[in-house]
């Protein structure tokens, strides 16, 4: 059984404050390999020259270094894949397309592998989706003009909607992120049909800190962390509640 993070997004600065770190020393089994996996096809080069540069550097700062590092991609070894997987020590679902990530993941035959596994694993924005029990995209932009809900790997029985970042505790009616806009009233929506699930923060606020919420999930138990402000809310079919935190770390 692994123990799942899921994760809205980072402090491009301080990925992995101290407190956080120390979780993951102490989770892993060994250091041996990290495997990431990207959220979309057309990010795989980012990913490479990138993003697993970058992630590898943060590991470091907070003294975790892996002696093998995969990302997988379409031209993967299916057998290869498989392999990479369950021997991981640490796997990351990466941000992108979280039905492009599922549809690789499909077509490289891991996604039982992924429900198997036995390690560490986060996932942040689509990768957080796509571990969730519904992956859930409600009217946003062009891209996604209706809602878009299917069965994500559901590894812990909760569903995660990333990038409600504003600042305050009551959560507002409209949310602009990016060029896409969040409709509060289209979470009771989904809430009614297909259940509770968790609203998570990336939010770059008005002091220029990042305000990071994650939800920590083993052996059918969730534990709600925060760094800076970073607030989690309930979504269900009467409202948005703000839930009470174990904050980890204050700059």
């Amino acid at each position: 059984m692994s123990v799942n993070y899921f994760c809205s997004g980072f402090d491009a600065e301080n990925a992995f404050w101290p407190e956080l770190a120390e979780r993951f020393k102490s989770e892993m089994k060994d250091t041996k390999s990290i495997v990431y996996i990207p959220g979309s096809l057309n990010k795989i080069e980012k990913a490479r020259d990138k993003y697993v540069p970058s992630f590898t550097e943060h590991f470091k700062r907070v003294g975790i270094e892996f002696e093998n590092v995969s990302l997988l991609t379409p031209d993967t070894d299916h057998e290869e894949a498989k392999r990479l997987v369950d021997n991981a020590s640490f796997i990351m679902l990466m941000g992108g397309d979280p039905y492009a990530q599922k549809d690789l993941c499909e077509k490289l035959g891991i996604l039982d592998n992924l429900r198997r596994y036995n390690g560490v694993m986060l996932g942040f924005s689509a990768g957080a989706m796509i571990m969730s029990k519904y992956i859930i995209i409600t009217p946003c932009s062009e891209e996604y003009p209706e809602f878009h809900i299917e069965p994500g790997l559901d590894l812990a029985g909760i569903s995660i909607y990333p990038h409600n970042n504003f600042e305050g505790d009551e959560y507002p009616p409209i949310v602009e992120v990016g060029d896409e806009t969040y409709n509060r009233d289209d979470f009771f929506t989904v809430a009614n049909e297909y259940g509770e699930f968790y609203l998570l923060q990336d939010n770059l606020n008005s002091e220029g800190l990042t305000d990071v919420s994650l939800i920590r999930a083993y052996n059918g138990e969730i534990e709600f962390l925060t760094y800076n402000n970073g607030k989690i809310f309930k979504a269900t079919s009467n409202g948005i509640e703000l839930l009470k935190s174990n904050k980890l770390y204050t700059k």
